[in-house]
């Protein structure tokens, strides 16, 4: 029986392809043959495979003369096809797409997010889901606006996501918070970012100085001497109160400079980061160079300023919430956000407050 059918629906796929090459290549077309073309399609997409139906369907979706039952065929069809008018179909009722964005299965919710069209609920209901490629393609979207709901959401997963990170920082949204995505930044970005921080830190007028706790320091410098980074991201992720899958990237970042600043918002002495940054990876380790950049990066980053990028790159467990609280009103005080952001709340111990005077 399979023998007889095959060579059916290859005939059948054919003569969709055929009949879909001719439609398309005629950027006019009479009434009457626009609705011979309709009736022939619409029964070959019903018979043909959801696969085979796709693989040629997709000039139609640039023909303005194109009728809307293929696209609402096509919705039905699902799989493939259903991807194709969820992206594609000029004409689709605005509670399908919402169901979608909200319920759909991720390949669905996937071409929903590359439409050119979506509204701000729609918007906010992708970027509440979970799957890296839905929130990746929305993000690549230019012509979808993102609230201050959305940006939050997409920023949030960027921490764990370097692929979505370097998406959104592509956006050049200066309403983007870029302080999270510092990990998948390039090196001029980073210094605009390391720039700002610092400067909205020594506008801030007098803070207090916080100095590491020996015994956290000497287990820190244990660990890197030991090369054991798992031992390094629980210590870190301990004194940052935040997932030790983040302080572990803090710790992997390849230039060093993530790792810099959580030294220097922890309060480590610079002779300590030296030796830390001399037990790294050899890429580090083995460029006095780079060794020397990074201590001096420790020894010049306020503060304030290395704590504030630090928390926004490891997005505190029990900060988050707040986090996103404070930003959202700085938002609104400051009339638009940018690279703004609130100053993080004082890390825990190992460190113990040091005037700024001693």
């Amino acid at each position: 029986m399979q023998s007889e059918k095959s060579p059916r629906r290859i005939v059948d796929a054919s003569l969709l392809r055929a009949i879909i090459d001719q439609f398309v290549q005629r950027p006019t077309l009479p009434v009457g043959d626009v609705r011979q073309f309709e009736q022939l399609a619409l029964g070959l997409i019903d018979i043909v495979d959801a696969e085979s139906v796709a693989s040629v369907a997709r000039p139609l979706c640039f023909h303005g003369e194109t009728p809307r039952s293929i696209f609402a065929r096509l919705l039905e069809k699902g799989g493939a096809c259903a991807e194709l008018a969820l992206e594609f179909s000029p004409e689709l009722p605005r509670g399908d797409l919402l169901a979608t964005a909200q319920q759909g299965e991720a390949a669905l919710a996937r071409a929903l997010a590359r439409r050119k069209d979506l509204d701000r609920e729609v918007v906010d209901a992708l970027a509440q889901r979970g799957e890296p490629d839905v929130l990746r393609a929305l993000a690549a979207n230019w012509s979808a606006h993102l609230d201050a709901a959305a940006r939050r959401a997409l920023t949030q997963a960027a921490r764990d996501d370097m692929t979505l990170a370097r998406i959104l920082l592509d956006r050049d949204d200066r309403a983007i918070d870029p302080e999270a995505l510092f990990l998948a930044a390039t090196r001029l970005e980073r210094t605009g970012i390391i720039l700002n921080a610092c400067r909205r830190a020594l506008s801030g007028g007098h803070a207090e100085l916080h100095r590491a706790e020996t015994v956290f320091t000497r287990r820190l410098e244990g660990a890197a001497a030991r090369r054991d980074r798992d031992a390094m991201a629980a210590l870190l992720a301990d004194a940052l109160e935040c997932r030790k899958e983040r302080a572990r990237a803090i710790i992997s970042d390849s230039q060093g400079e993530a790792l810099a600043l959580a030294l220097a918002a922890l309060g480590v002495d610079p002779d300590a980061a030296t030796r830390i940054f001399l037990c790294a990876d050899p890429s580090i380790s083995h460029d006095t160079d780079r060794v020397r950049s990074l201590v001096a990066l420790v020894r010049s980053t306020p503060q304030r300023a290395a704590m504030q990028i630090v928390a926004s790159i490891a997005g505190a467990l029990r900060g988050d919430r707040e986090a996103q609280r404070r930003l959202a009103r700085d938002d609104v005080l400051a009339g638009g956000p940018g690279w703004r952001r609130a100053s993080p709340r004082l890390l825990p111990d190992p460190i113990r407050k040091l005037d700024q005077s001693a």
